[in-house]
């Protein structure tokens, strides 16, 4: 056996299905991956092939697997930043120089390794061919274990020519290392009963649902927990999805983006449990929202993010799902009356200020009511990924979801959503995929839409269209040349996305939101609504203590 079919084979037995890269990286593995039933995916960018794994990484909870030939890899590596960022298990594959020509000015050589050592946690270079089945063993090992992030295999020669050697009859491996978690493990006993002490003591407990909840399947036990106990719950970005939001203890997702109900339940706490949260910037508004005599608990497979950013009272080191489990069996209480009804008037307060621009009918359309008819008429399962910037923020205040949806976003890369929306389509062929940016971040890899027609990829793409990154608006002077900065040319993105082969429309009213997503999902094709959105409306900005 030569490396290439060793490579596809492993790749087989981890239960990988998709392959995406730019080409060309070692031709015969590709063609070992076709017949083994991997589907490579040809993408228009490297940095679009990173962000297709990490979507399918994201909703399938496998490794998603990319590659590119040696010139493309610092490319690639770009695409590994938001991987890195949202901790999602990604395998990149990279061609690169070899002993026989390296510091021979060898046509497109650069050894640009470096450039991927602060976006993964493994770096390993297959120079022969007898190494490759060692080094993609720990590939996998070290992206699924711990805290799951990128990992990168650079196959020597400049296409990966290294794949034509011989390797050992034995490339045989663990599957449960395709998957995250692929290991579980509890806490310490003796803290699981301080911490159950401590939220028992607690006048105002609230949970935090962070990213590290989704990666461990937490969802039946934390509803079990909320439904017995009636403990509040506000979410992160990564961790909105978990909780249907018409659940009666989910005030929404916290932090720069979220709800003033979640960030004041925060702010008026006096415990929060953490489930997977790093408690960074995006999720504690600049670190404003948790009170410094508050007391923290703080579950976390990564002991390094225990206390990072708030000194954890409790550390609970082990799988989010499997410590909380630990916890739930704990003796514990009802919540205070007092504290019940101050979160149902947190919740009431909310939907009272958001409920006048979530129900306009303005022309051109406002995003709080775009955003909010698309939950009302998402299809039952369907997968909803966000884009970040004004797209994040719209949907982490305005985002409906049942307990059927699943929601993934970009981690602070604009433009990941529609190569995201590509990769988790892949993952779930089954279920529809439904993708809301901005024309601002669509534009970064429009010509995916493309790829999508090419593998008949059923996305629909949800496009808030104010004809410019207003997010930014405030900075310019208008009406003078400082407007370009921020302002784009008024396209018809109908007659583009038409033109690659989609289905499109445009939407000028709010009402026709419902018709227009159902004629795409029905049509079965690749379709893009281009909704048309009042340019003079930002984001507010969330509710934070004063100072």
């Amino acid at each position: 056996m030569i490396a290439a079919d060793a490579i596809a084979l492993m790749l087989q037995e981890y239960q990988t299905t998709h392959f995406f890269y730019v080409p060309v990286l070692s031709p015969p593995a590709i063609k070992g991956m076709l017949a083994r039933g991997i589907q490579p995916v040809v993408a228009h960018s490297e940095r679009a092939a990173a962000y297709m794994a990490d979507g399918y990484a994201r909703v399938s909870g496998r490794v998603g697997v990319c590659g590119s030939q040696a010139i493309g890899s610092s490319n690639l590596a770009a695409g590994l930043r938001d991987p890195w960022m949202g901790r999602s298990p990604v395998l990149a594959l990279t061609g690169g120089s070899d002993s026989a020509t390296r510091g021979r000015n060898l046509y497109q050589d650069v050894d640009d390794r470096d450039a991927f050592r602060p976006v993964t946690k493994y770096q390993e270079v297959v120079d022969r061919g007898d190494r490759l089945a060692d080094v993609i063993r720990q590939a996998f090992r070290m992206a699924t274990t711990g805290t799951p992030r990128p990992v990168q295999v650079g196959l020597a020669g400049f296409w990966g020519a290294v794949t034509l050697e011989e390797v050992p009859d034995d490339v045989s491996v663990d599957a449960r290392y395709g998957v995250v978690p692929a290991l579980r493990t509890g806490a310490d006993p003796l803290l699981v009963g301080r911490a159950a002490a401590v939220l028992a003591a607690a006048a105002r407990p609230v949970i935090l649902v962070g990213g590290g909840a989704r990666h461990s399947d937490t969802a039946g036990v934390l509803r079990e927990l909320l439904d017995r106990t009636g403990l509040p719950a506000v979410s992160t970005l990564n961790g909105m999805g978990l909780l249907a939001d018409d659940h009666p203890s989910y005030l929404g997702c916290a932090g720069d983006y979220g709800r003033d109900s979640a960030n004041r339940a925060l702010a008026e706490s006096d415990c929060v449990l953490v489930l997977g949260s790093s408690l960074g910037s995006m999720s504690t508004k600049n670190w404003q929202l948790l009170q410094p005599t508050a007391t923290v608990v703080q579950i976390d497979v990564d002991a390094a993010e225990i206390g990072r950013n708030y000194p954890a009272t409790v550390p609970l080191l082990g799988d989010v799902a499997l410590v909380l489990e630990q916890l739930s069996a704990q003796p514990g209480k009802q919540i205070d009356a007092e504290w019940q009804q101050r979160i149902r008037t947190l919740c009431s307060d909310w939907e009272t200020y958001a409920g006048e621009s979530e129900r306009s009918s303005d022309e051109p359309v406002r995003p709080e009511a775009l955003v909010h008819r698309l939950s009302q008429v998402l299809p039952r399962d369907a997968v909803v990924v966000g884009d970040t910037g004004h797209a994040g923020a719209w949907c982490a205040r305005h985002l409906r979801l049942g307990e059927d949806h699943t929601f993934v976003r970009a981690a602070g890369s604009l433009g990941w959503g529609l190569p995201a929306a590509i990769g988790a389509q892949c993952a779930a062929p089954d279920r529809p995929v439904v993708c809301f940016t901005g024309d601002g971040g669509l534009y970064y890899h429009l010509t995916e839409l493309e790829t999508a027609v090419r593998y008949d990829l059923p996305i629909v793409v949800v496009v808030n269209n104010n004809t410019g990154m207003n997010q930014e608006k405030f900075l310019w002077e208008a009406g003078t040349e400082e407007d370009k900065n921020w302002k784009f040319s008024d396209v018809d993105l109908v007659t583009v996305a038409e033109g690659m082969g989609c289905v499109a429309e445009r939407v000028d009213r709010v009402d026709d939101i419902e018709p227009a997503l159902a004629r795409a999902v029905a049509s079965g094709r690749p379709a893009l609504l281009d909704v048309r959105t009042d340019p003079d409306i930002a984001c507010p900005p969330s509710w934070a203590p004063t100072p």
